[in-house]
């Protein structure tokens, strides 16, 4: 269950009251992200979430923000996405007003000093060279950016080296200014606390802000005949694979039937890539597969790692049993992925950071919260015909993509399996 009061300046407060817990979560959840930011200005959103641990009026150093949670033993850190940027801290449920008192002040009055935005600069410029040292990462970024080419949504969310390199603090200050608002925030706070209490705290901290309309995100745009498979030659010991197919919104009723495709074919240890490509062929150590879906568009990705030299046969291998789930299903194995997609969920809410994420992320992104229970009902409710239609409309041969990381100099062989 949860509670939800608006402001009048629009600002959301969701709440999960669980009294049989000794901790809160409190999370900020702002609409700002990469699908925010024009090419010019990539990695924006990310800049901005770091400064805003520099400080702020009431906590005007980094040290004095970190120290006023780690006090009380609590820990805090934040994360850009490409549709919302989160701010939370897990503390003590004694310690939960004054952490809305900290975040509240963070978002809405930090101290932008140009001094430490060139310090903040070199850090994150730091963080985008490390992923060069993580291939599985870098699959990742490389195959959004074969499945959404030249728009922000398919762009790597910490931006490029050049980009960062050239933000001036006008941009983050203008940034901050247009999408930090409460019409575009949400306060979500998860285990043994009040609503009442949680609102009148945000009232104190955040209700004379201004009403004020955010910025516009940027609609995701069709392939349209680009190129459907990425090689970047890097001498790694593994071969870093992802295939990946256009899929379904947030909001689209088809979307527990994807999350249940995913299961079955590539969730856990008994999920049919896992079973086939590990445990009886020993081509992969790591093979898995996750659906992700945002306001207007999806994607349903399948990764795997494995040695070069078996990279071929294990691109082959995944194809062959992606496409052949698409002959059909027994209803024991369907059975299966309800009870685990439905576990897992219920076993999530166990964690007040886990709910709080639950409640905060739906209330700003959909902007109305489903309760577990309601998604229970909506998994239980896919049907084998209904699963089938997706999973054939879903993994369509001329739909997939592919990217790969890897000490490859020629593509041929790749491209020939997945018939481009």
């Amino acid at each position: 269950m949860h509670n939800k009061t608006t402001l009048p300046n629009g600002l959301r407060i969701v709440t999960g009251e669980l009294p049989h817990t000794r901790s809160a979560t409190v999370s900020m959840y702002v609409g700002a992200g990469s699908r925010y930011e024009p090419d010019e200005e990539a990695g924006l959103s990310h800049f901005l979430e770091h400064m805003l641990f520099k400080g702020a009026s009431r906590r005007p150093t980094a040290r004095e923000i970190s120290e006023a949670i780690e006090s009380v033993g609590g820990s805090h850190n934040a994360a850009t996405d490409r549709e919302l940027t989160v701010y939370y801290a897990k503390v003590p449920h004694t310690a939960a007003m004054e952490t809305i008192d900290i975040l509240a002040d963070m978002i809405r009055a930090p101290i932008m000093d140009p001094a430490e935005l060139e310090k903040e600069r070199s850090v994150i410029l730091e963080e985008l060279a490390s992923v060069e040292d993580s291939p599985g990462e870098l699959a990742g970024i490389l195959i959004d950016e074969t499945l959404w080419p030249g728009q922000p949504i398919g762009r790597n969310v910490g931006g490029s080296p050049d980009s960062v390199s050239s933000l001036p603090i006008s941009a983050v200050n203008a940034y901050l200014a247009r999408q930090y608002v409460p019409e575009n925030t949400v306060l979500a706070v998860a285990g043994n606390v009040n609503h009442e209490e949680v609102v009148a705290a945000a009232e104190r901290w955040l209700g004379a802000v201004p009403k004020q309309a955010p910025g516009a995100w940027y609609p995701a745009t069709a392939r349209n005949g680009t190129v459907r498979f990425a090689l970047r030659q890097k001498e790694t010991e593994q071969a870093h694979i992802c295939l990946a197919y256009p899929s379904v919104s947030l909001s689209d009723p088809d979307r527990y039937a994807v999350d249940l495709l995913s299961t079955v074919l590539g969730e856990g240890m008994s999920s049919r890539l896992f079973l086939e490509l590990r445990e009886e062929r020993a081509l992969v150590y790591d093979i898995h597969s996750y659906p992700s879906e945002f306001r207007d568009t999806g994607s349903f990705t399948i990764y795997a790692g494995c040695d070069p030299s078996n990279a071929r046969v294990t691109v082959e291998a995944v194809l062959e049993e992606t496409y052949g789930l698409l002959k059909g299903l027994p209803a024991a194995e369907l059975r299966k992925a309800k009870e685990m997609a439905k576990g897992r969920i219920q076993l999530r809410m166990e964690d007040t950071r886990s709910v709080a994420g639950w409640i905060g992320s739906q209330e700003l992104l959909l902007g109305r919260v489903q309760t577990v229970d309601e998604v229970v009902e909506q998994i239980e409710a896919v049907e084998y015909d209904q699963l089938m239609a997706v999973a054939k409309r879903i993994l369509s041969p001329d739909q997939a993509t592919m990217a790969i990381v890897g000490p490859f100099s020629d593509e041929t062989e790749f491209t020939r399996a997945l018939g481009v």
